[in-house]
């Protein structure tokens, strides 16, 4: 893991980020090539160790390209939050609490992704996380504390709301890429022990 050290060290990004996102770079960071694709209870729509961070990759993405849209109309979004919108705001961003088992939106569900190893898996997530960081500080440049983006899900959220849903997001997960870690782990050692 020196490699994903050294890795952090040049990443520059909001403390809220840094602290919530290092730990899952960290974890990922561990496994091999073959490692990272294995999932646990195969066929049970369960996501190996780099789908799972391909997904919060493309939320990252998603993110972005509403942020970029937004700094280049210029204008603050307008305010068409419904109840729902509403209630699931004040349950993530407000509580904390993000419920397991809800299915992903289809567009960042990691359906095609090339197989890499844990440290590359970790670079191009940190990459991208600090690249979305950046378009969030441009934000808060142009519109100060005023909504810059609208989330499907949560309707138009200012900077700090946005670093607190990925935080959030990836705390949500860090439980969820621990099990697969774990399932890896505990396969290998069951498949040594019966070679040996």
């Amino acid at each position: 893991m020196p490699a994903t050290k050294e890795l952090l060290q040049k990443v520059f990004m909001h403390p809220v980020l840094r602290h919530a996102l290092e730990p899952l770079a960290e974890q990922i960071s561990s496994l091999g090539l073959e490692e990272a694709q294995i999932a646990p209870l195969p066929g049970q729509d369960r996501w190996c160790a780099q789908q799972i961070i391909e997904h919060l990759i493309l939320t990252f993405h998603q993110t972005s390209e509403i942020l970029a849209k937004q700094l280049k109309s210029g204008r603050v979004p307008k305010n068409r939050r419904n109840a729902l919108k509403f209630f699931l705001r004040v349950q993530t961003i407000g509580l904390g609490y993000m419920p397991s088992g809800v299915p992903a939106m289809r567009a960042v569900r990691p359906f095609e992704f090339t197989p890499q190893s844990g440290e590359e898996i970790a670079g191009r997530f940190l990459a991208a996380a600090e690249a979305m960081d950046e378009l969030l500080s441009a934000a808060r440049k142009k519109f100060g504390i005023q909504a810059c983006g609208e989330h499907p899900f949560y309707g138009v959220m200012r900077v700090d709301e946005w670093r607190r849903y990925h935080a959030i997001h990836a705390q949500h997960h860090m439980a969820q890429l621990k099990g697969a870690i774990r399932y890896v782990r505990t396969a290998k050692a069951s498949a040594e022990a019966v070679k040996s």
